[in-house]
C-alpha cells in the first residue's frame, strides 16, 4: 500500500464503513481506525515506520473490501 492509498483508507473508506449505521457507530472498527490513523500521523512525523501501518491497514482494507457495494451505496446518496 502506498502512503496515499493508507490516507484514503483511514480517513475515507474505514471512517464511512464504521458510521454505516449512524447514528451509531461501530465502536470496534473505530479503535481500530483510530489506532491505525495515530501510527499513520506518527509516520508523517518521523517518529514510526511505514511498515508498523501495515497489520492494522490489511484488517482495514479486508473488512472494507467485504462492503465495498455498501460503501458505494452510500458515496452516491451522501448529503
Amino acid at each position: 500500500m502506498t502512503p496515499k492509498a493508507v490516507e484514503q483508507l483511514l480517513t475515507q473508506d474505514a471512517r464511512l464503513l464504521a458510521r454505516r449505521d449512524a447514528p451509531v457507530i461501530d465502536t470496534e472498527l473505530e479503535e481500530q481506525r483510530q489506532a491505525a490513523l495515530e501510527l499513520f500521523f506518527q509516520w508523517q512525523d518521523g517518529m514510526r515506520e511505514f511498515q508498523d501501518l501495515m497489520p492494522f491497514c490489511v484488517v482495514l482494507q479486508r473488512k472494507v473490501d467485504l462492503n465495498r457495494d455498501l460503501l458505494r451505496w452510500e458515496r452516491r446518496h451522501e448529503d
